[in-house]
């Protein structure tokens, strides 16, 4: 979940159901094309410190994963009109999977934010582990850059774009590009959500057929 600085009180909760055709990260499934449900609590300060904890059902992935639990600890700021910044430190682990040691990873990501409507954004992950294409697990440093551009539009609209490199540091380092644009509707605390993506993870050989490639997907969101 991405934290734009903006004013708040000096407690703010909010708490946050999803309903999705599908569960895509950086470019590839993680539902296995199946539809997904996710449940995000978030906790607010004025200092700018917030935390978010989040579940999200899978309905069994490739490798028996039926939920994603994570944990997310981060800080923003609001330099001046235009500009604003984040960082944060996430852990996402995976409950009831047997392979559960070996998917388990940590992030580490920051976003600089102009005007709210460019978004730079980077991540590390000190280990993180996915099949390749050839069935083979692969366990290795990675980091991801993602550029994306959101543009309001009439009737409650927007529209948002982005284009991203995620890289695996393995002994012979290998990448992949990814990219997605999406159009949602906002009325009060409801959200929808018509998204397409795409990446070429299969193509480079970091993915499983299925995995990645291009897809649609729609999502039904409420806030509280």
């Amino acid at each position: 979940m991405l934290w734009v600085a903006q004013p708040a009180q000096a407690d703010d909760w909010g708490l946050s159901l999803a309903l999705s055709t599908d569960y895509v990260v950086r470019g590839l499934t993680r539902s296995m094309g199946q539809g997904s449900q996710s449940l995000d609590l978030a906790w607010r300060r004025d200092t700018g410190w917030g935390v978010d904890l989040g579940v999200v059902a899978l309905h069994r992935d490739a490798e028996g994963r039926v939920l994603q639990t994570s944990a997310r600890l981060g800080r923003t700021w609001q330099w001046d009109q235009d500009w604003s910044g984040e960082l944060g430190y996430a852990h996402a682990a995976y409950p009831g999977s047997e392979q559960r040691s070996n998917f388990n990873y940590d992030e580490l990501a920051g976003h600089l934010i102009w005007q709210g409507r460019w978004v730079l954004s980077g991540s590390w992950f000190p280990k993180i582990s996915r099949r390749d294409a050839q069935n083979n697990l692969i366990s290795a440093p990675a980091f991801s850059a993602s550029l994306g551009l959101r543009q309001n539009l009439p009737l409650s609209l927007a529209l948002d774009a982005g284009l991203g490199l995620y890289a695996h540091r393995t002994a012979e380092p290998r990448s992949y590009v990814f990219g997605s644009i999406d159009l949602s509707w906002s009325q009060g605390p409801w959200q929808c959500h018509l998204s397409h993506i795409a990446s070429n993870a299969e193509a480079q050989g970091l993915a499983q057929a299925g995995r990645a490639g291009r897809r649609w997907l729609a999502t039904l969101q409420l806030g509280f």
